[in-house]
């Protein structure tokens, strides 16, 4: 009689945590979860929609790159923070595209991809390389950079108008006779 309650216990916890596996589940006509979308963009990343894919890829004097995901894969995500990476150290010349296959799937279709990661390269405007998989991070910055190379170095905008301001620091110092609403000094 003693092991009854224990046995409902553990058939209990047992099914919360059955419950969330199946909701971790994607079944079809079932929405995922809510909080399960995962970004992949980070600042210097464009989550490139259906319509403008090719106008993206056509940028002149830029290497484009096309990272065909899914929020779901591993080496997808692994990847991400490399190209991240990348775009930064090149500061506007190679510029990065994002598409979710799950989202977009005709044209993940339309341009072939059958497996993932799939990155492609284009330098104005024209497919120049490309791999599927996860290869290592020097590889990678190798590909990148070979097409990188002989680039104009972007135009950086600048303000002839207003001469520079001093900034301001982030953090301010408090007064000393500050106090929070409500409280009265004694």
């Amino acid at each position: 009689m003693k092991s009854l309650p224990l046995v409902a216990l553990l058939m209990l916890g047992g099914l919360s945590a059955c419950e969330k596996i199946r909701n971790k589940i994607s079944l079809p006509g079932k929405k995922p979860p809510t909080g399960a979308k995962v970004s992949f963009a980070g600042p210097l990343v464009t989550e490139i929609p259906e319509g403008a894919y090719d106008e993206f890829t056509a940028q002149p004097d830029k290497v484009v790159i096309i990272d065909f995901y899914a929020n779901w894969c591993g080496p997808c995500r692994q990847l991400a923070p490399i190209l991240d990476e990348i775009a930064a150290e090149n500061g506007g010349t190679v510029l990065i595209g994002k598409v979710n296959i799950d989202q977009f799937r005709t044209l993940a279709t339309r341009e072939g991809v059958h497996g993932i990661p799939d990155v492609r390269i284009y330098r104005d405007g024209k497919k120049v390389d490309g791999f599927v998989g996860l290869p290592d991070a020097s590889e990678v910055r190798r590909r990148i950079e070979t097409h990188v190379k002989g680039l104009p170095a972007p135009v950086l905008e600048t303000a002839d108008a207003e001469p520079s301001k001093p900034k301001e620091p982030a953090i301010q110092p408090m007064t000393k006779d500050w106090l929070p609403p409500g409280i009265k000094r004694r």
